[in-house]
């Protein structure tokens, strides 16, 4: 994990990386030779596992910190951002602003923090991992294996998608 404050994320692994496979043992074997490598967290996921909400996002904690996180340092960033347009537009002299100054540092303030919330709601949701996500899911359905890796590092990810393609699927990865 980010251990700088400044960072609005809150969990160890930020990206994810996953290969479906047909046959259970290959799927186990890959996930042996992964789990290795002290920098993966390796999982294999079955048909009908209970747990695969679990194995495919374990950091239920990091997510509530990057939900904390995120908003505490992007809604301020973003009602800063607001009045300094705000700011801008009165100083310009453009007549809307400069009739009402203070609705307008008002209103460009609260969009502003609006918007980072926005920014800050759509970094915790991690619509990259969705993606991939999804797809483990309609390979499970479909009675296919998949491994799931959580690398720390952008290094760690790209071995695991090197091995999952020298195992012979083509993986599937979040940002």
């Amino acid at each position: 994990m980010n251990s700088s404050p400044l960072t609005p994320f809150g969990e160890h692994s930020l990206t994810l990386v996953a290969g479906v496979f047909d046959d259970p043992d290959r799927a186990e074997q890959v996930a042996e030779s992964l789990r290795h490598d002290p920098g993966l967290h390796t999982t294999v996921i079955h048909p009908g596992d209970e747990q695969v909400s679990r194995k495919l996002e374990p950091e239920q904690r990091g997510i509530w910190r990057t939900l904390l996180r995120s908003h505490a340092l992007l809604m301020p960033a973003g009602a800063l951002l607001g009045l300094v347009v705000a700011l801008w537009l009165v100083a310009a002299g453009w007549p809307a602003a400069a009739g009402s100054p203070y609705f307008t540092l008002l209103f460009l303030g609260l969009m502003g923090a609006f918007f980072g919330g926005m920014v800050a709601g759509l970094l915790t949701l991690r619509p990259d991992h969705a993606i991939v996500i999804r797809r483990v899911r309609a390979a499970l359905a479909r009675g296919r294996h998949a491994v799931v890796v959580h690398p720390l590092n952008e290094m760690r990810a790209r071995a695991a998608m090197a091995a999952l393609q020298r195992a012979g699927v083509m993986p599937l990865r979040s940002l």
